[in-house]
């Protein structure tokens, strides 16, 4: 199955996550990148507001169009209890070229359940499976059996 991982990460969590699972299914990547500065304090603070406020941003041009994927695997940190703003956007912007679709989540502690509710409401696609990183599962390397868990419902 020809599959695509698209991420938007601020911290290189989520990055680290979608280089695994694209690594691990030889599929291609997508960064997704924005033009708002989010480093540090005041970074954070932004982007957990725009989050909460259900912003849309403005997105650097895509290398890979999704409509040329059977599935697109999307990767997002979870901010203010919900997807990143970058995220949004791109399901917004490419609901209509998404075949098939799954998530994942990188969070202090949060588990992506709520996230992902809202990531299916605003793609109108359900996810064919969903994977929760935890910041202890990465620091401790536990994701990697999840990794496998979740790759092996995809195939």
């Amino acid at each position: 199955m020809k599959s695509l991982v698209v991420y938007y990460s601020r911290t290189g969590n989520t990055k680290k996550v979608a280089e695994d699972i694209a690594r691990t299914l030889h599929c291609d990547i997508e960064e997704i990148k924005d033009e708002k500065k989010r480093k540090g304090f005041i970074g954070y603070m932004r982007s957990g507001r725009e989050a909460m406020r259900k912003q849309n941003i403005t997105l650097s041009e895509l290398k890979n169009q999704p409509k040329n994927y059977e599935l697109v695997i999307i990767g997002t940190p979870i901010w203010a209890w919900t997807m990143s703003s970058p995220i949004r956007t791109f399901l917004e912007q490419y609901k209509a070229d998404l075949p098939t679709v799954a998530f994942f989540s990188t969070s202090d502690s949060s588990p992506g359940e709520k996230t992902f509710s809202y990531m299916q409401e605003v793609c109108g696609k359900q996810p064919t499976n969903t994977l929760s990183v935890t910041k202890k599962d990465l620091t401790t390397n536990n994701y990697q059996e999840q990794i496998k868990q979740f790759i092996s419902t995809l195939e």
